[in-house]
């Protein structure tokens, strides 16, 4: 569960976000609509204890993120990898999970030949073998070509009924099928959306943010 009470943030005399108030279950996937520069980055940073704020978050123990930027080390294979950022070896179920997105003579190499997708890929698993309560991915599906675009959206349906899944992005069309719940950051305010009301996340753009 995440609960969040009047969460205030500011950068000098700058306010960024202004009176949040949100409560979720413990499971699903959660997205986060806004123009670059809205905060939703922000916002994340504030719940993963990366910023100060005003208010009150009330969270999991165990969160693992994923940002846009890999914090992978390039010099190493993935397999160690795995090991030096999650803090043991791969139990044989996970191992077996992992094969099924990212073929074995690829995880023998060294990360800094991985492509883009094979980077967010294995980082999203590195942060889900964590066995975290919440997931947070900012903009994962930014420069993911269509296979690899369709192995993460799989990756996080198999997630959603499992931790509650937080994330943002502006490929809309990535995220449209398998959301459960939208918020919209617009103006420093957070905004429910009921998303029956909306076909897509492109119409939830257009009346909200414009």
């Amino acid at each position: 569960m995440l609960e969040i009470i009047n969460l205030e943030k500011h950068y000098k005399n700058k306010k960024i976000l202004a009176g949040f108030n949100l409560k979720l279950d413990s499971k699903g996937i959660i997205f986060f609509l806004g123009k670059n520069g809205a905060g939703k980055t922000t916002f994340f940073n504030c719940i993963m204890g990366f910023e100060d704020y005003l208010g009150e978050i009330i969270k999991p123990v165990n969160i693992a993120a994923v940002f846009d930027e890999s914090q992978l080390y390039s010099n190493l294979n993935a397999y160690d990898n795995i090991k030096l950022l999650v803090g043991r070896d791969l139990e044989q179920e996970e191992r077996v999970l992992l094969l099924k997105y990212i073929d074995d003579s690829v995880l023998d190499r060294k990360i800094g030949s991985y492509s883009l997708g094979q980077k967010k890929i294995l980082s999203i698993f590195i942060a889900i073998f964590t066995k975290p309560e919440m997931l947070i991915l900012d903009e994962v599906s930014n420069g993911l070509d269509y296979e690899t675009a369709k192995k993460v959206k799989n990756l996080l349906i198999s997630c959603k009924d499992k931790m509650l899944v937080l994330v943002c992005g502006h490929q809309f069309d990535f995220y449209n099928q398998i959301l459960d719940e939208v918020f919209v950051i617009n103006d420093m305010q957070l905004i429910h959306v009921d998303i029956n009301k909306f076909t897509d996340l492109e119409s939830v753009y257009e009346k909200y943010v414009g």
